[in-house]
């Protein structure tokens, strides 16, 4: 007599397949392979199929979406690089005045920074829970970029760079005010690594800056630390157009030039001798970056994502990567240009170049 062969799938009495009764392993097993849109559609079939959901071991793949300019009446469009796919999602309190009032002017870990410059308001909002938070008022001025620093539970922290003004501002969650950070740089980037913070300006001089304490006041600064203490002044001289620091996966600081020529260069921190060291190797990474957002994935496991590259929007709206090996610029892709979707964007924000207004999205459910 044959063994039997336990079953995956149960049948109900109408004959048919009772997915619900799916072993929670399977379940797990699928779940960390859907993209977050169908996590979404999955969790809401059934009540069980909902609770495998919950394990927070059971979390969705996470892929490189590339924000798109576009008309937010119609909704908000990402595209996902390596499925090829355009996701709409229209988002909350943008999707009647985006157009004429909020800009998308930063993103990290998964949430999106708008701005109005006719009221000087900010909001966070995650595209993907709906959530969102208002921001303490900034004022109507033309500033460079906003960056989320960090977001937990309880927690977040946001750095706002102007044009015209030195350093950057700071708030925190449940703050009514900004602080004032003072900088000698003309800076382009604030970035949060292994719980301390590093600046970047236009020529690549990088800054590590004390972490302000926990309950610092609104209108406390950090201070810098002693640029003559344990080398934590790191300087290059070379002007380029875009200069931005990334994290990668394997724990690593990581800064990003891209010269004239659409070229790019990378290189690693030492955390040993605190000195950057250049590569033309990132391994199994990816790096995605823009003005307004850059991060770094490993390419293992995805469809239509090359190793050891950097994908970048051109000056002509195109998608290309850079092969940091051999140096060779590939088309990905041709996106359409944001001047050809017929929506004028606010005059604070007018001037900003083609491939300024596209942005890297890592879609978080939290």
């Amino acid at each position: 007599m044959s063994a039997k062969v336990p079953r995956l799938l149960e049948v109900n009495s109408t004959g048919m397949a009772d997915w619900a009764s799916l072993q929670t392993d399977i379940l797990g097993v699928i779940v960390k392979k859907l993209a977050i849109p169908d996590y979404l559609r999955f969790r809401a079939v059934c009540t069980s199929w909902n609770i495998v959901c919950r394990d927070v071991s059971n979390y969705p793949r996470m892929d490189p979406w590339l924000m798109l300019p576009a008309n937010a009446l119609d909704g908000s469009k990402f595209l996902c690089v390596h499925e090829r796919k355009n996701q709409t999602i229209h988002l909350p309190s943008t999707a009647t005045i985006f157009g004429s009032m909020w800009v998308p002017v930063g993103c990290s870990h998964g949430w999106l920074i708008f701005y109005s410059p006719s009221h000087g308001t900010m909001q966070l909002i995650n595209p993907i829970s709906g959530a969102q938070f208002q921001l303490p008022p900034i004022g109507r001025r033309s500033f460079s970029k906003a960056m989320l620093l960090d977001m937990n539970d309880t927690d977040f922290t946001v750095a706002v760079i102007f044009h015209d003004q030195k350093g950057y501002k700071v708030t925190r969650k449940g703050s009514n005010s900004w602080s004032s950070v003072e900088s000698k740089h003309d800076l382009v980037d604030v970035f949060k690594h292994r719980r301390q913070l590093y600046t970047i300006d236009i020529y690549g001089t990088v800054e590590l800056w004390a972490e302000p304490p926990r309950a610092w006041a609104d209108e406390d600064a950090p201070q810098m630390i002693d640029p003559h203490h344990n080398h934590n002044f790191i300087h290059y001289p070379q002007h380029g157009k875009l200069n931005c620091l990334v994290e990668s996966p394997a724990g690593d600081l990581m800064r990003v030039k891209r010269r004239s020529n659409d070229k790019f260069v990378v290189w690693i921190l030492d955390k040993g001798t605190f000195s950057w060291e250049k590569v033309d190797n990132i391994g199994d990474f990816a790096l995605f970056v823009s003005y307004y957002s850059s991060v770094c994935l490993r390419s293992r496991g995805y469809l239509n994502l090359k190793a050891n590259c950097v994908y970048f929007i051109d000056s002509y709206s195109n998608l290309c990567a850079f092969n940091l090996e051999n140096r060779t610029k590939e088309l990905v892709q041709a996106l359409e240009p944001a001047h050809a979707l017929g929506h004028p964007e606010p005059h604070a924000v007018r001037r900003r170049p083609e491939g300024q207004r596209y942005m890297w999205l890592i879609p978080s459910l939290r």
